[in-house]
């Protein structure tokens, strides 16, 4: 086998398997076997970070404790008791990702038979969704420092990476930035100090029966995002 042949192949594998991860928003009960989990985690630290600093703080949560957490944080969204660490606002979207975000709400309770109309079907879905889509895991990652957002611009490298990794094993995905709104609650369950909570990660084996799991996100075209300059 040529150099060359092993680099297309190399490239081929690559564009699959960025290609192919999706966020999976239902999953079976079965864990992730603890030495693919390690296998995985270690991968992700290969992520790169500015002057190699590696700001990223990763909690996993399995069995009882990921049941505990859940319940948790439904309690905390039934009383409204938000606490999320990054400032959140709907007006930090410009036009063209709101019509995107819109797009893919249709496109997401379509897929569950979710109207448009239906606000308590709607917010019902979300509670469920506390659960982690019944993910038996869940991996929470913090900003350490201060928590600047150029720290957080490289745990963002780490989540992809992450991602990656996850796809790389055989294990299904899905971050969750509406896990973020409850660090108190992660914090206090996973005995959590330092750092700001950045965004939760649903993790396990993917539930191939489940409609939402063929819902297929498109990309904006690459003129509407990216310019090149000569």
């Amino acid at each position: 086998m040529t150099g060359q042949a092993t680099d297309q192949q190399l490239r081929e594998h690559a564009v699959r398997l960025i290609r192919d991860r999706h966020a999976t928003r239902a999953f079976r009960p079965e864990p992730v076997p603890e030495e693919t989990l390690r296998a995985i985690f270690t991968l992700a630290g290969a992520a790169p970070s500015n002057s190699n600093a590696q700001p990223w703080r990763v909690a996993v949560a399995s069995g009882a404790s990921r049941d505990r957490l859940a319940d948790a944080i439904r309690a905390a969204h039934a009383g409204q008791r938000r606490s999320a660490e990054f400032p959140y606002s709907e007006a930090m979207y410009e036009p063209a990702h709101q019509a995107r975000r819109a797009a893919f709400g249709a496109e997401l309770y379509g897929t569950l038979g979710i109207s448009p109309e239906d606000h308590a079907a709607r917010a019902a879905y979300d509670v469920a969704s506390l659960g982690f889509y019944g993910a038996p895991h869940v991996a929470f990652l913090f900003v350490g420092g201060d928590g600047d957002p150029r720290l957080a611009a490289d745990v963002g490298a780490y989540l992809q990476t992450l991602l990656l990794a996850m796809a790389a094993h055989g294990v299904a995905s899905c971050p969750q930035g509406l896990l973020s709104f409850y660090a108190d609650q992660v914090r206090a369950e996973l005995g959590v100090t330092g750092g700001r909570l950045l965004v939760g990660v649903a993790f396990g084996h993917a539930d191939g029966t489940a409609p939402v799991n063929q819902l297929a996100t498109p990309r904006a075209e690459l003129a509407a995002t990216t310019t090149f300059h000569d």
